[in-house]
């Protein structure tokens, strides 16, 4: 059976096979590897703040912007 391409709405690349639930909204699916960049941003932003580290909130928001196009 051959698998399905789509095309990610995070990174516009064209995949085939299973993607990853998207981080930022719980229901959109991406690729599998713009979900582990998301997971990665993630853990990121876990350690600078369990060091005190200062984030903006416009690297924060920059993450979800593809959301909204």
């Amino acid at each position: 059976m051959k698998e399905k391409i789509w095309q990610c709405p995070r990174c516009k690349n064209h995949v085939q096979g299973y993607g990853a639930t998207s981080r930022r909204d719980d229901k959109t699916m991406i690729c599998s590897c713009c979900g582990t960049e998301e997971a990665i941003f993630d853990f990121t932003i876990h350690q600078a703040k369990q060091k005190g580290e200062t984030i903006s909130q416009e690297t924060i928001e920059s993450e979800k912007a593809w959301l909204e196009v």
